[in-house]
């Protein structure tokens, strides 16, 4: 028993990083992001140097804000970022330029005032600024192409453009991250 703990103590160490942290998890993060019209949770985890999958719960308030709606839509995305220039500062602090593509879905209201389901191609462009400490702060444009689907006041399917995602894709979003 002895034996095994130490072992497995060793292994453990030989993963360590000089922070303390494993080398393979020091990339995740869990954190949320505010933007005029929605507030989101996300969860980012490697997949290679410089790459990443993000993916996102969203509560969308353009509606609920503006008076129009008295409950949110919600959307989800996923989308796969590239890291495409890195710097680093002397004090351990960098900052991080990625972008990527993505898809996304969700019930949620369009400009006409109808809610209904969303299906849309998704994107990310924007920079994080990584702390010493494992905290981060990100600023990024998310837009959104792609279709709505909903019913008319006589009860007829509606397939329009998805006006919002477009809209409010120049709105930023600011977010706060903790990486692990």
């Amino acid at each position: 028993m002895k034996r095994s703990f130490w072992i497995a103590a060793m292994v453990f160490a030989a993963f360590l990083t000089e922070d303390g942290a494993c080398a393979a998890d020091r990339n995740r993060t869990l954190g949320l992001s505010f933007a005029y019209n929605e507030f989101s949770a996300a969860y980012r985890m490697p997949l290679k140097s410089g790459e990443h999958l993000r993916i996102s719960a969203n509560l969308d308030m353009g509606g609920v804000i503006s008076g129009k709606s008295l409950y949110p839509g919600i959307s989800a995305d996923a989308v796969y970022l590239f890291e495409f220039a890195r710097t680093g500062f002397r004090n351990g602090e960098s900052m991080v330029f990625m972008a990527g593509p993505g898809a996304a879905a969700g019930y949620l209201r369009d400009f006409k005032g109808v809610h209904g389901v969303m299906v849309s191609l998704a994107g990310c462009i924007g920079f994080e600024y990584l702390f010493a400490v494992p905290v981060s702060v990100s600023l990024s444009l998310e837009p959104c192409i792609g279709l709505h689907v909903s019913r008319d006041r006589f009860g007829y399917t509606v397939m329009s453009f998805y006006k919002a995602g477009m809209i409010y894709s120049l709105m930023p979003h600011l977010g706060l991250k903790y990486r692990f």
